[in-house]
């Protein structure tokens, strides 16, 4: 089967778009592509950052493309877009990405135009504020701190009791999340989360209690302050650790577990504001309690929207572009899982994280892989030349294979054996060539 990262969705028939100039903020990824198909005379400008100009290579597409600092203030934002504006009215703001929703919320409430409120976006982006709203609603009551010091985590571990999980208060991929099974060490636990929020250009630590249980990542769309739960997904963790390895949708759940999960992201999404657009929300099921880690005002990544596609015929690209150009999406993803109800395929992706250290010298196996039943994608992302150490966030993963088989069980079963079968031959320092 061709790469799904490569092969667009089914075109789709034209439509009559009430939105003729749509802004698009950071990344425009293929959603873009697919609303201008399903729109062909819709307009776009794009207000980026150099890096998201740099992967796109696609400005002739484009009435305008303006790149700004990814540092630049969210004021620096809402003048380039108040220029636009001026020199082309602009029917509708869409932010596909993370880093980007601050900014084009900031722009929508300036021109009038409907987006996330930048009181969501604030509340989905800290995750203090998170613990708080959900708190307030009846969601989620695990209590937290913004930790400066040693003796605040251990005078709140006294309190709260240990484990505890320290993490950078905006922090994603994993990165400087570090468990705290007591009172000692806990200013050089400290240091891993703060040098990672550093490393995220803001400075708060979150800890809060660490809860055991079985983890689950729920895609939603929503729409007009209506929630839809495309699937939920079942995580796999690296062993020790908060990385994820690999992921099986639909989960292999008893439909009372998945009504409870998917009831409580629901909940949780109307307590941040969250209205319109995709979700993604990842949650910890401790016995019958269901606990909010995060959510995101985009869809899941590590390929999910492609293992839905794959698996269950909904397609979160072309629901995102008819919302894009104004157009109602619920009511055909609906139909997408009624359509789906009883097929028992199911997709799983897993992650190779080989423990050699040292320089890649080449990587075997992948041609091999690629000719299996079932397998949908063989990517490898480390090549000759670079470093292979040890996996410590999911951007330091150097491949991953992801398929399609009947049932969860099958699915992730032959994506552990697929990822299994690459070799990664390193060069180690000191060693014969």
């Amino acid at each position: 089967m061709p790469s799904n990262e490569q092969t667009p969705p089914p075109a789709p028939s034209p439509v009559t778009s009430p939105v003729g100039h749509l802004l698009v903020v950071g990344d425009e990824r293929d959603i873009v592509a697919y609303a201008r198909e399903l729109s062909p005379g819709l307009r776009t400008s794009v207000l980026c950052t150099p890096q998201e100009a740099r992967k796109s290579g696609r400005a002739e597409d484009h009435r305008r493309v303006v790149v700004l600092d990814e540092h630049a203030p969210a004021g620096e934002w809402v003048a380039a877009a108040r220029f636009v504006h001026a020199v082309e009215p602009v029917d509708r703001v869409v932010c596909y990405g993370e880093a980007g929703q601050t900014p084009a919320a900031e722009i929508a409430l300036e021109l009038g135009l409907s987006w996330h409120t930048p009181q969501t976006v604030r509340a989905v982006d800290s995750k203090k504020l998170m613990r708080e709203r959900l708190a307030g609603a009846g969601v989620d009551d695990t209590p937290c701190i913004e930790a400066g010091t040693a003796g605040e985590i251990a005078e709140f571990g006294a309190r709260v009791g240990y484990p505890l999980i320290c993490k950078p208060g905006k922090g994603v991929g994993s990165h400087g999340v570090v468990r705290l099974e007591g009172p000692d060490g806990l200013d050089g636990l400290l240091a891993v989360s703060r040098s990672a929020a550093a490393g995220l250009h803001h400075t708060e630590v979150l800890v809060e209690p660490f809860h055991e249980g079985a983890e689950f990542s729920v895609e939603c769309l929503s729409e007009n302050g209506e929630h839809l739960a495309l699937c939920v997904t079942e995580k796999h963790l690296l062993p020790g650790g908060f990385v994820e390895l690999g992921h099986v949708l639909p989960a292999p759940l008893a439909a009372a577990d998945e009504h409870r999960i998917v009831t409580t992201v629901a909940r949780a999404l109307d307590a941040l504001g969250i209205r319109e657009g995709a979700s993604h929300t990842e949650v910890i099921v401790t016995g019958e309690t269901v606990r909010i880690v995060e959510t995101h005002l985009r869809q899941g990544g590590d390929r999910i929207p492609y293992l839905l596609r794959e698996a269950r015929g909904v397609d979160i690209v072309a629901a995102l572009a008819r919302q894009s150009i104004g157009l109602p999406s619920l009511g055909e993803a609906r139909s997408q899982l009624e359509k789906a109800a009883g097929d028992t395929r199911s997709a799983a992706i897993w992650y190779a994280t080989p423990q050699a250290p040292g320089e890649i010298v080449e990587v075997l196996g992948a041609d091999e892989i690629r000719t299996r039943p079932g397998i949908c994608d063989v990517v490898v992302r480390s090549g000759p030349g670079d470093r292979l150490e040890p996996v410590t966030s999911s951007g330091g993963r150097p491949a991953h294979v992801w398929v399609v088989a009947e049932g969860p069980e099958e699915a992730l079963a032959a994506a552990r054996t697929a990822v299994a079968g690459l070799r990664f031959v390193v060069a180690v320092p000191g060693s014969p060539a």
